[in-house]
């Protein structure tokens, strides 16, 4: 990565007064140093060391929640908490208002990003900042993309909430919620003045006029389902078909193998997700923006809790290193298989459902998920090197088995240590250390695919179910899945073909709640317990949740003004 990555500042000091908390010490005068914002945005420079925090900030959504914890995707269809106690939405009586997830995303978006976002903003537009047209143009298109996207994480995780669109100078007492539908307008005029001001064309990482289109076709549909409105649907096409048009930039979808991956055994998707092929710069044209990582580099990874970049394979991969051969020697953890810790166990849904109708679809190859474990401990020269065996015995339990059938007495935990490797994630541990869980890699968090699967979504609600048929086709054609006609188009359906396209990538609990799917879609699909007669998720869903709660803190602090919780918690 360019200046990004070799960049990372981290303006702490440049940041004002928290939301929504004050301690005497606030008050408490204190000289300005050289990163406050009346010594930092007087140039330039400044401006960009802004906007690089800005980006560093917003990395921090993937690892914010903790090394354990990845409640975008835990608790919904896709995933369940791989351990047998009730943390990670497995119970989700526990998903309350002092809960820490709840607390740690509300700071997140108002302290690091909307707070960043505001001070850059405040002045940018001053005549007498010796910064070209151009380059103030993105500096402010990148600010006003990043508010958008917090507001929309807000708006689809708890609902109505405050608005702020200036930066604050003194404490506050008397914040008011907005509706969902005022956020979203919000929102989508932070997007569209972004997708004037943003370059068709940048480094690695940043922000193109792409990105802006992509999330404004996102929240026309939001917009649409709550007012009723028809013509949101169509602002929502429009926008989506920008991207796909290259309107915004040359991105489009992958078709071909390309890349050094692409002379090795694989496939077109497995391409897409290869090491060292997720930017633009590396010919991968459908990926439009990705967290971006580099171990042994300054800033090249989350100054989070982890310090140790791409958390998927820890968030992903199964215990897959205490597997033991039938002589009793484990599993070691190597270059090709960072130490998953089997906190994120995809759903039978996932696992099985999503591909029994379609056995020839390359997402669902060896390639694309490791379904297929081998024996990789040299120790035991009976068994290295040969895949592991597996059969299912009379008490139901899947147990390891020998060349000739016959069960050993060794129970797998199919839970924790052995499920399906969702490839995604594979890349080179994150400065050496395959102990650690993490990568270097970058992770995508953009694509064209998804694009048109915004706009099928869009043309579903449309009415228009044949346009809705043609654009899911693309993906699937891409994918050697079948095609579908205009009759086969329901909100299940998309919602399908986004797990199979987007896991890994998808902020999944967002996407249901957005789509008020929440609660009936983990009844459905996420429903098998740690232990006999355990919790599930299914099972401990109410239908309140179908919001995550506001931050008690938020509301005790807020003595000016009413701040109503979300109803049921």
């Amino acid at each position: 990565m360019k200046s990004i990555k070799k960049n990372k500042i981290v303006l702490l000091t440049f940041l004002g007064a928290f939301l929504f908390s004050c301690g005497e010490d606030y008050l408490n005068e204190v000289p300005l140093d050289q990163f406050s914002p009346e010594n930092l945005l007087t140039n330039q420079a400044g401006y960009e060391a802004a906007v690089v925090a800005l980006y560093n900030e917003a990395r921090e959504e993937y690892t914010i929640a903790s090394i354990n914890f990845e409640y975008m995707n835990l608790g919904t269809d896709m995933a369940k908490w791989g351990r047998v106690d009730g943390r990670g939405l497995r119970n989700y009586s526990l998903l309350t208002p002092v809960l820490d997830a709840t607390e740690i995303y509300w700071d997140w978006a108002y302290k690091d990003m909307i707070r960043q976002a505001n001070f850059i903003l405040e002045d940018i537009d001053d005549p007498g900042l010796d910064i070209p047209e151009e380059d103030r143009n993105n500096i402010k298109g990148q600010a006003l993309f990043f508010r958008g996207y917090t507001y929309n994480f807000l708006v689809n995780l708890y609902g109505g909430v405050p608005i702020v669109a200036n930066s604050l100078s003194e404490p506050k007492f008397d914040f008011v919620r907005a509706s969902r539908e005022e956020v979203l307008r919000f929102v989508l005029d932070d997007l569209t003045l972004a997708s004037q001001l943003l370059p068709k064309e940048v480094e690695d990482g940043r922000i193109p006029r792409a990105a802006a289109y992509h999330f404004s076709s996102e929240v026309n549909i939001s917009l649409g389902m709550e007012t009723g409105d028809g013509s949101f649907y169509d602002a929502a096409i429009a926008a989506a078909s920008a991207v796909i048009n290259k309107e915004g930039g040359d991105y489009e979808l992958v078709t071909a193998r390309f890349g050094p991956a692409g002379s090795q055994p694989g496939d077109v998707f497995s391409d897409i997700f290869a090491y060292g092929q997720i930017n633009r710069s590396s010919g991968n044209t459908e990926v439009i923006w990705a967290w971006q990582y580099e171990a042994f580099n300054v800033g090249g990874s989350s100054p989070s809790v982890n310090n140790r970049g791409n958390n998927g394979p820890r968030y992903w991969a199964p215990e897959h290193y205490v597997l033991e051969t039938p002589n009793g020697f484990p599993n070691l953890p190597a270059d090709s298989l960072n130490r998953g810790i089997g906190v994120g166990s995809p759903t039978n849904y996932f696992k099985y459902d999503l591909w029994e109708s379609e056995p020839n679809d390359i997402r669902n190859s060896k390639y694309n998920i490791r379904r297929t474990f081998y024996y990789n401990n040299p120790d035991d020269p009976e068994f290295f090197g040969k895949p592991m065996l597996t059969g299912r015995g009379q008490d139901g339990n899947l147990y390891i088995a020998l060349e000739d059938g016959t069960l050993t007495d060794q129970i797998l935990d199919t839970l924790r240590q052995f499920y399906p490797w969702i490839r995604k994630t594979d890349g080179e541990p994150f400065e050496g250390n395959v102990l650690a869980g993490n990568t270097s890699k970058d992770l995508s968090v953009i694509r064209v695919a998804e694009t048109y699967l915004l706009r099928a979504e869009a043309y579903f609600r449309k009415g228009n179910l044949g346009s809705a048929a043609e654009d899911l086709n693309v993906i699937r054609n891409r994918s050697n899945a079948s095609s579908i006609a205009a009759g086969d188009v329901t909100e299940d359906f998309i919602l399908d073909e986004r797990a199979r396209e987007l896991v890994v990538e998808e902020p999944r609990m967002r996407t249901l709640i957005r789509m008020d799917r929440l609660v009936d879609r983990v009844r459905t699909y996420n429903t098998e317990p740690a232990v006999p007669g355990g919790l599930s998720s299914g099972g401990t869903i109410q239908d309140y949740n179908r919001l995550w709660p506001i931050p008690q803190k938020v509301i005790d602090a807020n003595v000016g003004a009413e701040f109503p919780q979300n109803p049921g918690y």
